[in-house]
């Protein structure tokens, strides 16, 4: 009946099973057909090379384990596409470099944990952007220092700041510092642009104004200084003469 193919084939004993091996060799249909009825174990004392001229599938209907006792090199020329229907785990002893040519592109359907054992560095080359649809909340246990190279702009409803011991505010014109003390305003020229509209309550007042230039010219320093003179002071402006 089949005048191209030979086959060796045995019967499983006292079974309906059988093993084969098939050679097929009419012209367009050639195949080496190799079939187990159970197992299948293949040994190879050295090196093992197979090469597929065309497209290659395997199907494994359980699980798969691989065992490689010192490297694996893997090289697609075009795409890969892996999907896993529940969990995925990697566990590196060393290192892991990732290298992407354009575009790398993380959706995570619900949370995202990362946490790094020592430093973090990022850097980015141009603009960074990050949107965040709820609350964003940060510790840091030693210092938090931002610069940046041109200006710092926040909009917001509400702006609180909470210092423990004491708040500064510099420019190359002079500062205002805020502490146990009181309030300090150490400057070259002070200005008030607008009515000054003053409250005392307590045994501590308000350095008292009066005396004071018009709205929008340099302040009366030596009037300032008077005021302070003459009873206790929260607030003490301090200037060039």
């Amino acid at each position: 009946k089949h005048k191209t193919r030979m086959t060796i084939k045995s019967q499983t004993h006292k079974g309906d099973g059988f093993n084969e091996l098939r050679f097929e060799d009419e012209l367009g249909k050639e195949e080496v057909f190799i079939h187990a009825q159970r197992d299948q174990n293949n040994i190879v004392n050295h090196d093992e090379t197979t090469r597929v001229g065309n497209d290659r599938t395997e199907r494994v209907e359980r699980d798969e384990t691989i065992s490689i006792g010192q490297d694996r090199r893997e090289e697609v020329a075009r795409d890969e596409s892996v999907g896993i229907g529940q969990n995925r785990v990697h566990e590196i002893a060393n290192d892991d470099s990732l290298s992407i040519g354009r575009t790398h592109r993380i959706t995570t359907g619900k949370d995202r944990i990362e946490q790094v054992g020592n430093h973090r560095q990022d850097i980015t080359k141009a603009n960074h952007m990050v949107e965040i649809g709820g609350h964003l909340e940060q510790v840091v246990a030693g210092h938090h220092n931002l610069k940046t190279g041109e200006a710092i702009r926040h909009t917001t409803k509400v702006y609180d700041i909470q210092v423990s011991e004491s708040l500064t505010i510099r420019s190359p014109a002079g500062l205002l510092r805020i502490d146990g003390a009181g309030i300090t305003l150490d400057g070259l020229a002070l200005s008030f642009k607008g009515p000054v509209n003053q409250q005392a309550t307590g045994s501590n007042r308000i350095t008292s104004t009066s005396g004071v230039a018009e709205p929008g010219e340099p302040i009366c320093l030596s009037c300032l200084l008077k005021a302070i003179a003459d009873g206790h002071n929260m607030i003490r402006m301090e200037g060039a003469s």
